[in-house]
């Protein structure tokens, strides 16, 4: 996929996030994107990583079949983009 179709849904939700709180521990997401493979979901967790840095919104990628150590912090720090 490119940059564009994955945009086309984040940018309107990164509007979204803007205009919210920020996120304390414990807190959040804002979004949930779901996507129908582990490929997609990381591909759209780099496209939330070039566009979501300059506003300091945070993302993750949750997935089977790797250790779930870092999905789980990240998920307890908060992060806007699951």
């Amino acid at each position: 996929t490119g940059s564009g179709k994955t945009l086309a849904f984040l940018l309107p939700a990164m509007i979204h996030i803007n205009a919210q709180p920020y996120l304390q521990r414990g807190d959040g997401p804002i979004v949930l994107v779901v996507a129908p493979t582990r490929e997609l979901a990381m591909q759209i967790k780099q496209e939330c990583d070039k566009f979501g840095a300059s506003s300091e919104i945070k993302n993750t990628v949750v997935y089977g079949g790797v250790p779930k150590h870092t999905q789980t912090r990240d998920l307890r720090n908060g992060v806007e983009i699951v």
